[in-house]
């Protein structure tokens, strides 16, 4: 089973190389020697290809003392070279969690030029019969290419594997979390004023916010580019909980603030805009005093009938264009203001959100760096 390590930027798995050649020294006829047509001989007793992995997480030579070559009466040499390597990848972490990567493992022949070991790969390349899956990563595509490096003089043969991430875990325990978190956030406006939790819940906020951070770094290259957008969008998500908490402070204020302060008209339409255009009432007016004019009106004779319907005119005319600032409080304002905050924030939090999962989980693809 591959071990894929994007902190490292390492890949480490089991493979074996069946590497054949012609060597004209070792040739007979069978008829001649009891009629075997093949031998086997430890690899250090003959001449064999040091093959060597060129991309090495540390330096790995791909033959042992005790393995078997195989040969043929006319010369065929068969070994099969295999061990458990670690090489380096470059990983694109752009798109995490759904990123897909595309890594190499390049071998050669340690210390023979390309004039006199040359690699070449005919028919299928990978079998992957043996391949145990794992748990993260998914095997989508593998392919070969074989090339002379001019710079170097050695023959190479470069296998490519394309290796997919599956995003459900992160889906499940970073993702819908972080929108969950997003949800409190947004609901701290409709906490009331005088419950005395708005600053501490904000607070809480922010900390989860920020234990997601540092587990996410845990699973992201200390030097990766460019910077995986999930750690831009953790960041927004953070910067719209801070804003959240300093406008929940200082709603506060408004929420405390004297009475003999005069209420400027910039808050008076806020307070409007939160009631939907609704009429504001006089608060010293009581329900029970209309009912009182009501009952009146249908009690009294007609001259009276009419008086009173004046003067009730008049009252509503006196309660209509009085002075607003009669009629409207802090707290009414601080209460408006949380409900524009409330939408406001929804729609902050969740449309942007709504985007870049969708570019992340859209936009990922193979990258060939």
């Amino acid at each position: 089973m591959p071990e894929v390590d994007p902190v490292r930027g390492a890949v480490k798995m089991g493979i074996m190389i069946n590497q054949e050649w012609y060597d004209e020294l070792i040739t007979w006829t069978p008829a001649d020697h009891g009629g075997i047509s093949h031998i086997s001989i430890k690899s250090e007793d003959v001449w064999t290809p040091p093959l060597t992995v060129a991309n090495p997480v540390k330096f790995t030579l791909l033959d042992q003392p005790w393995i078997q070559v195989n040969f043929l009466s006319n010369g065929k040499a068969s070994y099969p070279v295999g061990d458990i390597v670690e090489f380096s990848c470059s990983f694109y972490m752009k798109f995490w969690p759904f990123d897909k990567q595309v890594c190499t493992l390049d071998v050669f022949p340690y210390g023979y030029a390309y004039n006199t070991v040359a690699y070449s790969v005919p028919g299928p390349v990978i079998n992957t019969d043996f391949y145990t899956k794992n748990g993260e990563w998914y095997l989508d595509e593998d392919s070969f290419e074989t090339r002379i490096e001019h710079a170097t003089g050695w023959s190479m043969v470069i296998y490519s594997f394309r290796i997919a991430r599956q995003p459900v875990f992160y889906l499940l325990t970073i993702i819908i979390p972080i929108n969950g978190i997003g949800a409190l956030t947004c609901l701290v406006f409709l906490l009331p004023s005088e419950s005395g939790e708005r600053v501490s819940y904000s607070i809480t906020i922010m900390l989860a916010l920020a234990v997601f951070l540092t587990v996410i770094s845990e699973d992201l290259p200390k030097n990766s580019e460019p910077i995986p957008i999930m750690c831009v969008y953790l960041l927004f998500n953070m910067v719209v909980c801070i804003c959240g908490l300093i406008l929940v402070i200082l709603n506060l204020v408004l929420y405390h603030r004297s009475e003999t302060v005069q209420i400027s008209g910039f808050y008076r339409s806020l307070v409007k805009i939160s009631r939907c255009g609704a009429k504001i009432q006089d608060s010293t007016q009581h329900p029970d005093d209309s009912m009182k004019m009501i009952s009146i009106n249908e009690n009294t004779p007609n001259k009276q009938a009419k008086r009173v319907k004046k003067i009730n005119n008049f009252t509503n005319a006196q309660v209509v264009s009085s002075d607003t600032d009669e009629t409207i409080t802090w707290k009414d304002v601080s209460k408006a203001i949380d409900k524009i905050l409330f939408y406001a924030l929804v729609v902050t939090t969740y449309v942007p959100s709504i985007i870049i999962l969708t570019y992340i989980a859209a936009g990922s693809d193979y990258v060939t760096q």
